[in-house]
């Protein structure tokens, strides 16, 4: 187990620890985190639907959420 190596029980991170960590997209000189989660069909009666997963994407800060906003509507962010 890990908790059994000294090196990771005596382990201290330097600042607070993030519960989400983002993927970070750049587009020019647009920085776009995002964070995901999975969504999967859990009693699908269909073997297709069973075995999809689908992954879905979130702005992790306002302005990627801006920068989304502003793809959707067409515009360059």
């Amino acid at each position: 187990m890990l908790a059994a190596d000294p090196q990771i029980a005596g382990f201290q991170p330097k600042g607070p620890v993030r519960a989400v960590v983002p993927t970070i997209y750049r587009m020019g000189a647009v920085r776009v985190p995002l964070f995901s989660t999975y969504a999967q069909f859990g009693a699908a009666a269909e073997v297709a639907l069973a075995d999809m997963k689908i992954e879905l994407m979130f702005p992790a800060d306002a302005e990627a959420e801006v920068a989304l906003r502003a793809l959707g509507a067409g515009d360059t962010p």
